[in-house]
């Protein structure tokens, strides 16, 4: 039994990883579909509402909020997996600051070419259609693999 996380960039496959484990029955979760996860004003550290549609997310308005979970979340989790397995996928801007409350991690590493693509032809998540989203995403592709294995 334990929590299990598979993270792993924008368009690396996550949610359907998640689907994948629900389809065979597993207790899998979503960062980003199952309310896990929240736009947070660093101003004021408090949450907002997330824009569903991506030009209301300008780069103006991505630089004054983060994607994060909250410890307490994680926790509550934690604490369930003890008498069963759970898994969550996806990922958060703090997610260093959960890491010790899962039993394992995986992370996706996917290529540059095999992302692109992905970002430009999914249609369950917009994150990525604008040149802003796209960027950073490409940018997070490039540490990735690193920053994961410095995590462990």
């Amino acid at each position: 039994m334990g929590l299990y996380y598979i993270t792993g960039v924008s368009g690396s496959g996550k949610s359907e990883v998640r689907l994948k484990l629900r389809e065979l029955g597993y207790e899998a979760y979503g960062t980003d579909e199952d309310g896990i996860a929240f736009f947070y004003n660093n101003e004021t550290g408090e949450t907002v509402d997330k824009p569903i549609d991506a030009p209301p997310r300008s780069l103006e308005w991505r630089n004054a909020h983060t994607w994060k979970a909250s410890r307490e979340k994680f926790e509550e989790l934690a604490l369930e997996a003890k008498d069963r397995t759970i898994f969550i996928c996806g990922g958060v801007n703090n997610d260093d600051e959960v890491w010790d409350l899962f039993s394992d991690v995986a992370a996706l590493v996917i290529s540059k070419e095999t992302l692109i693509p992905r970002i430009k032809n999914r249609t369950g998540n917009n994150f990525g259609k604008s040149d802003h989203e796209l960027n950073d995403i490409l940018k997070w592709q490039e540490t990735a693999e690193e920053i994961f294995r410095k995590l462990g």
